[in-house]
């Protein structure tokens, strides 16, 4: 078992893996983005956070539709 860099709770890496794969259908790579070392939770959250991060920025640039909402929330 490992434990999770950010909550501190022990998980299976093999679970968090295919909880990633689940969520994101294969678009994100666990083993490349968090090398064992975050829980399948911790790497959901900040796999979203990232995400919609990313589309905040593109509204702001002009790449994607303006949500004022959502570039306040996440910008």
């Amino acid at each position: 078992m490992a434990t999770c860099n950010e909550c501190k709770t022990e998980f299976d890496v093999d679970e968090a893996r295919e909880a990633v794969n689940a969520e994101y259908a294969g678009d994100i790579d666990y083993d490349e983005e968090m090398e064992g070392e975050v829980c399948g939770d911790c790497s959901i959250s900040r796999f979203d956070s990232d995400i919609n991060l990313g589309r905040a920025i593109q509204m702001m640039n002009g790449d994607e539709d303006y949500d004022e909402d959502h570039v306040e929330k996440y910008l």
